[in-house]
């Protein structure tokens, strides 16, 4: 019984990193760059610093050139991971909730988990050296506000559902 738990548990959880790993939170509606071939790990897209962010940091060419250039030396490692997690996502699908491979699909998923998150880091802060001192106020300004943004959402939402 008490393993049926941890492997109900083990597959919520592995559902719930693949889903997280395949979303897209860009915070865009409607179509959206797909340039890293798809969605998963939407938070490193091209678009991370969007032609409209860019404009609104008032990023000039030099800076502009940098960004795509440090997005683009990523690209390989996001697609490896984006890979890596489709192949995990569909195995998962084939295995029954008993099958002792599912503990390692869960595994391999916090591992890439884990390094999906030390690369957006990575990347952030290759991009953050980039910006001056007021670009990086403006950036972190814009953020606050898509963050209160979805926080009204949120409280929308659970609204409607009482």
């Amino acid at each position: 019984m008490k393993m049926n738990k941890v492997v109900l548990l083990v597959l919520v959880s592995s559902a719930a990193l693949a889903t997280v790993a395949f979303a897209d939170f860009d915070g865009k509606k409607g179509q959206r760059d797909r340039s890293f071939g798809g969605p998963g790990f939407g938070m490193l897209q091209s678009g991370m610093i969007s032609e409209r962010m860019a404009e609104r940091l008032d990023l000039d060419d030099v800076q502009r050139e940098s960004v795509e250039n440090i997005m683009s030396a990523a690209k390989p490692e996001i697609k490896a991971l984006r890979d890596q997690l489709r192949v995990n996502h569909d195995a998962l699908k084939t295995l029954s909730s008993d099958d002792p491979e599912v503990q390692n699909i869960a595994s391999s998923n916090g591992a890439l988990a884990t390094e999906g998150t030390l690369l957006f880091a990575r990347v952030r802060g290759e991009i953050d050296a980039v910006l001056t001192d007021e670009q990086r106020a403006k950036l972190a300004e814009f953020k606050d506000r898509r963050r209160q943004d979805r926080k009204g959402r949120k409280g929308d939402r659970a609204e409607r559902q009482q």
